[in-house]
């Protein structure tokens, strides 16, 4: 992108909201682009900006080789206020995060789920202790570095949370369970643009981290060897053995349940096709598998999620009365949407069970977040709590068939 193109992209941006009051605003500041450029806008609309800086993760007490990483995002994001002439803070939400981040998010591996903490993030921490803490600091409201946008139909009324521009880097999914009061405090400057385009602003404006590479990995903990990086926190498991759906038989054998989670390649050893995991037993840490990639049993059909978070605050009309709610879901983060049928499952916790259309969605895991989708805007999302597949009614019965075995073998 040109100069010239850069230029009038950051014209259109900020005449999108040239008519708003000016405000105080703090921008989290990652050490990023997406933040450095989020920050420029809102100055460039006449905001008085102050760039803040969360430390989430001590990776120095940790003694982890990501301490020198997290010392450097730290110097990426002082640099880029003092580039862009806005004031800089520090916040320390480390505790927080623990407690309701990655507690949580161990204590699922270790039960046999797949949490997400991305999710838990956005919602626990990003625009709510961090909200809360540059609130102290005389801020009117949060800005990120998020793909998503925000729309208010009219004056006083809900804010929908709507996909970013970028369909690439759509972080809708991430937001899903932020709470409506949240949102009505928050900006994202980037949901118009398209990752491209914010590189093009960020070198225009002689940001130094221009053409740095996103982030990966746990939020807020990095790029690490995940499965080395949970053996630190998840208890040391037994091997176990994998489980072939199709015969109820070994396969092989695995280092522990917590380490795998369904649609993953197995490894199995000895073996000479490809092994994919299907759904595990916690209780007799096993894991159950399949042969092939395209195998029917890592096809989920339908699944139940609870608690479910609904952005407007309340769930759609259509749910009233037993009803059923048409919309799109997705269970991964920039998964394709699919055509899906919503319903109350009953229960008294605001349970919702998810029937696709399609023949099955594939590689759905428990613990992870399902956000549904009526077009460009973003309804709500719940946590997957039990995906429906027919290899599932299979592994039932092999799970028995695995408790019997364990049993024998310890009698």
């Amino acid at each position: 992108m040109t100069s010239t193109t850069a230029s009038s992209t950051a014209a259109r941006v900020a005449s999108a909201s040239a008519t708003r009051a000016a405000r105080t605003i703090a921008v989290g500041m990652s050490g990023g682009v997406d933040s450095a450029v989020a920050a420029l806008l809102l100055k460039r609309r006449g905001h008085d900006v102050v760039g803040v800086h969360m430390r989430n993760w001590d990776a120095a007490e940790e003694g982890s080789e990501e301490a020198g990483c997290a010392e450097q995002e730290q110097k990426d994001a002082r640099r880029v206020c003092d580039t862009l002439g806005i004031g800089y803070r520090e916040v320390d939400l480390s505790r927080e995060y623990w407690h309701e981040v990655f507690e949580p998010f161990v204590r699922g591996y270790r039960e046999g789920r797949t949490p997400n903490p991305d999710v838990a993030c956005n919602r626990h921490i990003k625009f709510d202790h961090f909200a809360r803490a540059t609130r102290a600091l005389g801020a009117d409201g949060v800005a990120t570095g998020h793909y998503a946008r925000l729309r208010r139909r009219e004056p006083g009324g809900a804010v929908e949370l709507l996909t970013g521009a970028d369909e690439t880097k759509d972080q809708s999914y991430f937001l899903a369970a932020v709470e409506q009061s949240a949102l009505r405090d928050a900006l994202f400057p980037l949901g118009e643009l398209r990752k491209t385009e914010v590189r093009a602003l960020a070198a225009e404006a002689g940001l130094h981290v221009a053409a740095k590479r996103d982030s990966a990995g746990i939020c807020f903990v990095g790029r690490r060897n995940f499965a080395s990086f949970l053996a630190n926190y998840v208890p040391a498991q037994p091997s176990g053995p994998f489980v072939c759906v199709d015969r109820g038989a070994a396969v092989g054998e695995h280092r522990g349940q917590a380490f795998y989670t369904p649609g993953q390649r197995a490894r199995i050893g000895g073996q000479p096709q490809p092994w994919y995991v299907v759904a595990k037993d916690a209780e007799t840490n096993t894991v159950f598998v399949c042969e092939g990639a395209a195998h029917p049993a890592l096809l989920t059909q339908a699944l139940l999620a609870a608690p479910v978070h609904w952005v407007a605050a309340a769930p759609p009309p259509a749910l009233s009365g037993g009803g059923e709610l048409r919309c799109e879901a997705r269970v991964r983060h920039l998964q394709p949407l699919e055509r899906c049928a919503v319903e109350a499952a009953g229960d008294d916790d605001g349970a919702i069970r998810v029937q696709f259309d399609a023949p099955g969605v594939p590689s759905v895991a428990e613990g992870q977040a399902v956000a549904l989708y009526d077009g460009e805007v973003c309804l709500g999302a719940g946590i997957i709590v039990a995906p429906e597949r027919d290899a599932l009614r299979a592994s039932s019965e092999l799970t028995a068939w695995a408790r019997a075995e364990r049993v024998a073998t310890t009698a």
